[in-house]
């Protein structure tokens, strides 16, 4: 009886821990962009993630989970997209939690040109209504931000 209880309580606990893990219900929306002509591109998150969510956090590369906090299982997620030179994770939050996240390649659009400080690993955030960026193609065949 006593095997059995301790079992059904295992089982609870574990049940428990995964209802609560925040990851199961996260959403990944693929990255993408919209060409508007051949010399400039429009990077809409509002249409890559139509959900709900009212704030974009942009997470550059080799960003550590003690920098991204959005709660300690989605900073460690965050932080693992991040270890990707390549790669600038955004995460879409709602009230401050992370409802869904998209892993943005750096080419053809930058998004690291979005962050004040390219050199750094600090995130930024942008209110829904700020999360569209312009890219204009440059001289040397670059898309650069449109100020």
């Amino acid at each position: 009886m006593r095997a059995k209880l301790k079992s059904v309580g295992f089982i609870f606990f574990i049940i428990t821990i995964l209802s609560s893990c925040s990851l199961w219900e996260r959403k990944q929306f693929e990255y993408t962009y919209q060409q508007i002509n051949e010399n400039e591109i429009l990077v809409d998150f509002t249409k890559i993630n139509p959900g709900s969510w009212d704030t974009l956090l942009l997470i550059p590369p080799y960003t550590t989970s003690d920098q991204i906090r959005v709660g300690y299982l989605d900073s460690e997620y965050l932080e693992q997209i991040a270890l990707a030179d390549w790669i600038i994770a955004a995460a879409y939050l709602e009230n401050g939690n992370m409802t869904a996240y998209s892993s943005c390649s750096r080419s053809p659009t930058d998004l690291d040109q979005v962050l004040e400080d390219q050199d750094s690993v600090l995130t930024k955030k942008f209110p829904r209504s700020k999360a569209v960026f312009r890219f204009i193609k440059g001289e040397d065949g670059t898309y650069k931000l449109k100020q």
